[in-house]
């Protein structure tokens, strides 16, 4: 048996489920998650309900004593193996991981994913509503490109202020000329958990092959609250995608099953360059 500490956000929390399902497929054992996370004075609620019907939560006196003593714990915890994640970067001693593990860390690699098996599990437990439905259909009918500009706790928090790379209206210019270079008719789709900020402050005049093509732009605004991940399905729908640095856009870019997808991504994730990673993209993504 494996256990996983969830830890972070709806994109993190699919980091960890993908990983530790694949390893648990790999070694033929089942896997469980520590969840106490979501009991704590924390802001991110547990969202893979989305997805997962069971929840696998396990609980125990073992597990919280763990996390409370985990910077002193190396390697075993009572007849239980620890397996901390060191590195933003994929390790490959995770694949020596053993059966009997308590696992925790943010795991953003695709190398960690078995990918034909976690996009089975991430298939949506809910219909979307009549309008996402809607617009899903058009977005299967046009050369839509998802845009995703993330600020929220990325500009309103201090701690991460400081940590994250701030993508410019730059970035998102260069990446949308790119993309519409290469399709006939362009429809971007722009996501933001700001989406007031972005209609009042980017202009895609900055773009001259939008403008050559008569790109269309639409605001996607509707999904707000409890509903706010159907922008992860929308975006997976969008035959391109361009990326913020965030784990809930990788997400909706690596989900996308167009064969002939773009995807454009950041190459500066974090502020600091040492920091940025490595391991974090598949090979056929374009970095900027």
């Amino acid at each position: 048996m494996l256990i996983m500490r969830y830890n972070g956000g709806l994109g993190n929390q699919m980091f960890q489920y993908a990983a530790v399902a694949s390893l648990a497929n790999k070694l033929n054992t089942d896997f469980y998650f520590d969840c106490d996370f979501f009991n704590q004075r924390y802001s991110r609620p547990y969202q893979m309900d989305i997805f997962q019907e069971d929840k696998r939560e396990i609980d125990g006196f073992k597990y919280k004593a763990l996390w409370a003593l985990r910077r002193y714990v190396k390697d075993n915890f009572f007849g239980l193996n620890v397996y901390r994640e060191d590195d933003f970067n994929w390790e490959e001693r995770f694949d020596q991981i053993h059966d009997n593990t308590y696992i925790y860390g943010f795991f953003q690699s695709h190398k960690y994913i078995n990918e034909e098996l976690i996009k089975k599990l991430f298939s949506f437990r809910y219909e979307p509503s009549t309008f996402n439905l809607e617009l899903i259909n058009k977005i299967h009918s046009e050369d839509s490109i998802s845009m995703h500009i993330r600020r929220g706790d990325y500009v309103q928090k201090k701690r991460y202020a400081s940590v994250y790379n701030h993508l410019d209206f730059n970035y998102y210019s260069k990446a949308l000329e790119i993309i519409a270079d290469k399709v006939q008719s362009p429809k971007i789709y722009v996501f933001s958990d700001d989406i007031e900020w972005v209609k009042e402050n980017f202009s895609f005049n900055n773009c001259p092959k939008c403008i050559e093509k008569k790109a269309i732009v639409e605001f996607v605004s509707h999904n707000q609250g409890a509903s706010s991940w159907e922008d992860l399905r929308l975006m997976s729908k969008c035959k391109h995608n361009i990326i913020a640095n965030s784990s809930f856009s990788w997400w909706g870019a690596y989900l996308n099953s167009n064969p002939n997808k773009m995807v454009v991504a950041p190459e500066k994730w974090f502020q600091k360059i040492q920091n940025n990673p490595r391991d974090l993209y598949p090979d056929s993504w374009i970095l900027l």
